[in-house]
């Protein structure tokens, strides 16, 4: 080995000994932390893998949030890592497909540098090939020198799944028993509980069923002290199946709803999914095939979404059952089903549906076709040991045909295949001892949940001594607590009050502005000038009549200036008044139309006082109307969409060149800035939406104002 190697093997070691000491929590943060990718990567490893220690349903969804944000993370061994968790996430929920693709297309050709990642790719390729560079001797070589106890149970387990499926029972049962040893000296008790029950199935394949459901409440047993809840669904599961298998109904149907709702705290989809088939089986054999077809429907979907072929096949054929007992015509789905079935890659599930698919030939009087269906279910099973008690009654079935077609003698030899199994198979010899063991583990169970509830009990009893003790203390700090929040909330009051005087203040400031700028000086100035001229050219009837408008509106205005609202009727009065006035003084040189919709007045609409004043001057002092032939001013107000709409329209010579001479230059109108503000406080006020918008009345020509202003209705019966 070089020095470059032995350098990076030593700073891989180090590293996972790092990361190994980190616990979940510290793993998040330090992910959160790290801005490098390829250390938030190993981080996101080891995250999953400490996950998989705990919980393999949250372990697998971590998976897949990897998977789908893998494009983060560039570079080859990064992607070949991703590759390789999604790969063993497939392999967790049965999709072989899925396995075998990624296997082939993104890590047979892949040298990992990290010894361990080479390690779970080997045993990949030992799940899933027979090709001599994956044969399990090697590799025990190999964990013999340098892995440690969790990983050779990890091989072992494996070796004993692959002469499971070659139906090599003495085999299977060894490397089951090897699995567990290095199990009882692995470093973690997760350990020993998996490769428990993993044993378990293996008995249960064998039809060793009493061994299955020893190893089974054993496990459960180790799950419970060790409070790994994930951990307690697989053997519930089994001790339910086994208990379906020989027909103990009711100690199924307990183990299954405890299953069920230790899937539901867990919100473990999977685990859902075999109970719900479980649930499934049940119902068929207490003869409810609607409640058996809606658990398999269930199932179905599930591992027809994960992938799980051999899952899906099961649910499905449990659906066609359950179709078949209501009378439903199933020839279709039976034909599908056993189209698709390789019985050399699951012989038991082959069989199982042969022997329903016989079942109901039987039942149409087809019995040639019937017989044909059993012996190839027998056929289909390299071993007489493998025949579950359901598929043993093809033997009486074949009795039964052989009776109806006349053949004595062969009914007689299937009849006596079907008592010899009764009498040489342990699945029946056991069945009463499995109840049994499984009943004495319930009332185990509720005997544990007593202990532990006074245990709690206890707990809560110290607990509560403790707490007296520190109540002095906690008392202390709580009025402390209380204090500073009573403070706060004081602090909090007088902000409010200032903030309020404040807003008032400027309310107040701003209606004295909006006195003085209606009360115009100027304006005064030129009517009294008007005033002054009508006494020299010696005619009081227009003196007169000036002054009397004059003054009613100074009187109006005077009156009115401070209120929010007046009403709309009095606003017209005012604003007449003023239009009048002006219209004197410019000697009749323009003319005004002043409408407001009859609903307004009818209502007793509200408006702010003289709102619109500032733009009617603006509208004659700088439109210069005077000047224009025609010249006239319209204001118009009217009700839409639950708003007061104003429109001030002139015919002057428009805002360019009104801003063109010198008089415009020298003034500057607060009226765009008052008004605008005027608005913003009557929107927050009253969550309003007003606006004030101001645009050429001829756009082409850039000549006229038109004013648009959008006010909250308001009526005098809400005032």
């Amino acid at each position: 080995m070089s020095k470059v190697s032995l350098f990076f093997l030593i700073v891989s070691v180090f590293l996972g000994l790092q990361l190994n000491a980190q616990s979940e929590k510290q793993l998040r943060q330090d992910l959160q932390s790290t801005k490098n990718k390829t250390s938030q990567l190993q981080i996101r490893l080891h995250l999953i893998d400490v996950i998989y220690e705990r919980n393999r349903n949250e372990w697998q969804k971590e998976v897949q949030l990897l998977v789908d944000q893998r494009k983060a993370y560039l570079g080859v061994e990064n992607q070949a890592l991703i590759s390789l968790v999604e790969a063993e996430r497939a392999r967790y929920l049965g999709n072989n497909i899925h396995l075998s693709k990624i296997f082939s297309q993104k890590l047979a050709q892949h040298s990992f540098k990290d010894p361990s990642a080479v390690w779970r790719k080997q045993l990949l390729g030992c799940a899933i090939t027979k090709s001599k560079e994956y044969h399990y001797r090697s590799l025990i070589a190999k964990a013999n020198r340098v892995l440690k106890h969790r990983e050779q149970t990890a091989l072992y387990l494996q070796i004993a799944k692959n002469f499971t499926a070659t139906f090599q029972k003495d085999s299977a049962v060894w490397a089951s028993n090897m699995a567990l040893q290095h199990a009882k000296r692995a470093d973690k008790k997760w350990v020993l509980i998996d490769a428990m029950q993993q044993q378990a199935e293996v008995y249960w394949q064998f039809n060793l069923f009493e061994q299955a459901v020893q190893r089974s409440i054993n496990s459960l047993q180790l799950a419970e002290e060790a409070q790994l809840d994930h951990f307690k669904l697989s053997p519930l599961l089994l001790i339910a199946s086994i208990s379906i298998d020989v027909k103990n109904y009711n100690q199924a149907y307990t183990y299954l709803k405890l299953a069920q709702d230790l899937a539901k705290v867990n919100k473990d989809n999977r685990g859902q999914a075999y109970t719900n088939y479980l649930l499934g089986r049940y119902y068929l054999g207490s003869n409810l095939p609607l409640k058996a077809s809606a658990m398999a429907g269930l199932a179905y979907r599930f591992f027809e979404d994960v992938g799980n072929q051999r899952y899906q096949n099961r649910a499905r054929l449990l659906m066609i059952s359950a179709l078949q007992l209501t009378g439903g015509r199933v020839d279709l789905p039976f034909a599908s089903l056993l189209a698709k079935t390789d019985a050399s890659t699951d012989a038991l599930f082959a069989s199982e549906l042969y022997f329903e698919y016989g079942q109901y030939l039987m039942g149409l009087n087809q019995y040639r076709a019937a017989k044909s269906a059993f012996e190839s279910g027998l056929n289909s099973l390299p071993s007489e040991a493998l025949i579950r008690p359901k598929i043993a009654n093809t033997y009486r079935a074949l009795a039964e045909i052989a009776r109806k077609t006349g053949q004595l003698a062969q009914a007689y030899q299937y009849q006596q295949q079907y008592s010899n199994w009764l009498e040489n198979s342990p699945v029946w010899r056991s069945a009463a001892r499995i109840e049994e063991m499984a009943a004495a583990n319930l009332r185990e169970e509720r005997e544990r949940l007593i202990v532990n509830q006074q245990a709690s009990i206890e707990r809560a009893q110290k607990e509560r001594e403790i707490v007296e003790l520190q109540r002095d203390r906690q008392l202390f700090i709580s009025i402390i607590f209380i204090v500073a929040i009573i403070f706060g909330v004081v602090i909090y009051v007088l902000r409010m009050q200032q903030i309020k005087t404040k807003q008032e203040q400027r309310e107040a400031e701003l209606s004295q502005t909006l006195l003085r700028t209606q009360m115009n000086p100027h304006f005064v100035f030129n009517a009294m000038s008007v005033i002054q001229s009508y006494i020299y050219e010696n005619d009081p009837a227009k003196s007169s009549q000036f002054l009397v408008n004059f003054s009613r509106l100074m009187r109006l205005i005077l009156e009115n200036s401070p209120k929010e609202f007046i009403p709309i009727e009095l606003e017209r009065e005012i604003l007449d008044k003023y239009l009048t006035a002006q219209k004197m003084r410019f000697e009749n040189r323009f003319e005004y139309e002043l409408t407001v919709s009859d609903d307004l007045l009818f209502n007793k609409a509200m408006v702010s006082p003289m709102i619109t004043q500032p733009f009617i001057e603006n509208a004659i002092e700088h439109g210069q109307l005077h000047t224009v032939k025609d010249g006239k001013i319209t204001v118009s107000m009217h009700a839409q969409e639950g708003q007061l709409l104003i429109e001030i329209q002139d015919n002057g010579v428009g805002r360019k060149k009104s801003a063109q001479t010198k008089k415009l230059k020298s003034h500057k109108s607060m009226a765009i800035d008052i008004t605008s503000e005027r608005i913003a406080i009557l929107n927050k006020k009253y969550k309003f939406n007003g606006s004030l918008t101001i645009n050429d009345l001829d756009p082409g020509n850039q000549t006229g104002t038109a004013v648009t202003l959008v006010l909250p209705l308001k009526y005098e019966t809400e005032q």
